[in-house]
């Protein structure tokens, strides 16, 4: 594998770490999205617009600022990976995304269309 794309063993092997590694942070980090989930409603009452950490299930620090809570929990925390999250009215933030539809006509509902629109005018 490492000959046929022309990298070292030692950088597919570096690779695949790097990969290994990002996968573990991505799964921890649902975990505790899990744990803020169970512990909305008691965050919510306490700390609504804030912003909080969450490590190992467990809250570890709260600030306004995003910036200033995200510093003190690297000094904290270091690479572990950590949960910040801005506590809102839901747990989970809706998206709402509105977009055009194309519609192909064929010639007959083309026509159709067009003498309607004559019709209104």
């Amino acid at each position: 594998m490492a000959d046929e794309r022309g990298a070292s063993v030692e950088d597919v092997m570096n690779n695949l770490v790097r990969q290994y590694l990002r996968e573990v942070r991505h799964e921890k980090l649902l975990v505790e999205f899990e744990h803020y989930q169970a512990m909305h409603a008691e965050l919510k009452a306490k700390y609504l617009n804030q912003h909080v950490a969450i490590h190992d299930g467990q809250l570890v620090d709260v600030d306004a600022d995003a910036n200033v809570l995200l510093r003190r929990v690297r000094d904290r925390f270091g690479d572990t990976p950590v949960l910040i999250m801005q506590v809102e009215d839901e747990p989970i933030r809706e998206y709402v995304f509105r977009s055009p539809r194309l519609d192909v006509l064929d010639d007959a509902a083309a026509q159709r269309l067009r003498a309607q629109r004559q019709t209104t005018s």
